[in-house]
Order: C-alpha cells, then sequence, then structure tokens
C-alpha cells in the first residue's frame, strides 16, 4: 500500500438520498414523465427539468421544489441572454432567466 492510497478518502456521494423510497409517489411519477432539458452542463448522473415543464403537466412549483431538494437536488436558473438583429446598434431584449430543477437521476426511477 502506497503512502497516497493511504491518504485519499473514498469519494463521497453528492447528492445523497434523504428519504425511503415510496412507490406511489405522485411527485416522481409526475417528473419521471417530463422530457429532460439537455442543455446547462448539469453534474453526471443528474437531469434538468424545466419548472415551466412542470407547470405544464399540473405539478405546483412548490411542492416540486421541496420534493427536488428532499430527494438531493437543488433549483436553478438559466442566464438571461440578449441577441444582435441585422447590423448596428439594435439589440433584442434580453429573456428573463428560466428557473428549472436538477435532480438526480435514480430519484426518478
Amino acid at each position: 500500500m502506497n503512502a497516497r492510497s493511504a491518504t485519499t478518502a473514498p469519494p463521497l456521494r453528492r447528492y445523497p438520498r434523504a428519504v425511503a423510497r415510496d412507490q406511489d409517489d405522485p411527485i416522481r411519477s409526475l417528473l419521471a414523465g417530463i422530457t429532460p432539458a439537455l442543455f446547462m452542463g448539469n453534474p453526471a448522473g443528474t437531469v434538468v427539468l424545466m419548472e415551466s415543464k412542470v407547470v405544464e403537466a399540473g405539478g405546483d412549483p412548490d411542492e416540486v421544489l421541496e420534493w427536488v431538494r428532499t430527494h438531493g437536488g437543488y433549483p436553478d436558473k438559466s442566464f438571461a441572454v440578449s441577441t444582435r438583429r441585422g447590423r448596428g446598434p439594435t439589440l433584442k431584449p434580453r429573456e428573463a432567466p428560466k428557473p428549472y430543477y436538477v435532480v438526480p437521476q435514480d430519484a426518478l426511477e
């Protein structure tokens, strides 16, 4: 055994599971049915679910946020961006940041 392996701690789970799995969990069922957003550079083992898609599917953002946090996820927002149209100083107005949830993938299974 070398000195490096003796001092290296095993990796910690980044998104600990805080609650027991409930087979009849309506929020898990709702979130599992939403197609994840394919962007954002979220951490490995997680999925991004847009808040607007959760609301469209009939979810309550406050209840979903509580569920996400309980299962090791967190809320975040996209960056506001503006773009140029054509030539010159004309800018398209900034879009508001879009809220989303970062959820551990295994919490949805």
